[in-house]
């Protein structure tokens, strides 16, 4: 299926991910954006509100703009959130999702779905999509649940597990190169992980990769990561390595000293090997990334 000439939805396109992905679709083909609370969204994009939580809203939604592709990135996506209150992590990242699903079934639609690394406990790290997926959380267990629901009732569709992103998105969109930037740039310390692995993953490599998906109309389950393992204290050198930064502004600590209502990981780093056979993925390195991202937030 080419998205060529063809009407997508992307939800959750007020978000770092979805403004980015909206961004990249514009002028290529009618993107619908669907935001819930900011009306933030790319400029030749539709802009109309989503309520998930709401079915009939969005059953009319697909039913009035009949997209043929359907990027489902919007969900609570806050961990602790979810683990305070479950019912409605459960209603908008499960049953919407489920919804969607049904709809691209019976409509023909390509569904790509976003999901994440946190559906694995993190005791072994460099996970394929072979390996059995136990989530620690709440937030995990319903996107493990929505990933089940999506590849049993919409064989053809995709879903993705994504890492932590960074880079510069929309703005309502914050990502965690957001926080690192705003702390440093003050000259306020900030605490880092020192003991949580990830391989982070630029914005712009996460969504084109799932565009990509579109296009070669890939099905089934991949990982699509950074090519780099690390933490984030080790994310926060780079970043001051980058930026220019003091880094005696970053304070190392264990995740055992912070509180959390939401368990995490703490090596939840994904094997990309299978995306990059399929699609010829090759992540942005790091250093060139962020030195990219500060030319270009520096207007150069």
């Amino acid at each position: 299926m080419s998205l060529s000439s063809s009407v997508a939805l992307v939800t959750g396109a007020s978000g770092s991910l979805g403004w980015v992905l909206s961004r990249m679709l514009a002028g290529r083909l009618t993107v619908i954006a669907a935001y819930h609370t900011h009306a933030s969204y790319p400029e030749r994009t539709r802009g109309v509100r989503l309520n998930l939580g709401d079915t009939d809203a969005l059953r009319s939604l697909l039913e009035t703009h009949r997209p043929r592709t359907v990027f489902h990135l919007a969900g609570v996506t806050n961990p602790d959130r979810c683990e305070r209150d479950p019912d409605t992590a459960r209603r908008v990242n499960l049953e919407a999702t489920r919804e969607l699903a049904l709809w691209a079934a019976a409509s023909g639609a390509k569904l790509v779905f976003a999901s994440t690394d946190l559906v694995f406990d993190g005791e072994k790290g460099n996970y394929s999509e072979e390996d059995p997926a136990v989530p620690l959380s709440v937030y995990g267990k319903t996107k493990l649940e929505a990933e089940d629901a999506v590849l049993e009732v919409c064989p053809d569709a995709a879903v993705i597990r994504g890492s932590l992103f960074y880079g510069v998105s929309g703005p309502a969109g914050r990502t965690f190169l957001s926080s690192v930037l705003e702390a440093l740039s003050t000259g306020a310390s900030i605490r880092l992980f020192i003991d949580q692995r990830r391989n982070p993953v630029l914005l712009e490599d996460l969504a084109g990769a799932m565009i990509k998906v579109a296009d070669l109309d890939l099905a089934g389950l991949y990982h699509v990561a950074g090519g780099e393992v690390m933490t984030r204290y080790e994310f926060g050198k780079m970043v001051c390595m980058a930026f220019g930064f003091d880094e005696n502004l970053l304070i190392p600590i264990s995740m055992t000293d912070f509180e959390y209502d939401a368990p995490r990981p703490l090596d939840s780093s994904l094997n990309i090997g299978k995306f990059t056979r399929a699609a010829g993925f090759e992540p942005t390195p790091m250093a060139r990334a962020l030195a990219d991202l500060k030319a270009r937030m520096q207007g150069r």
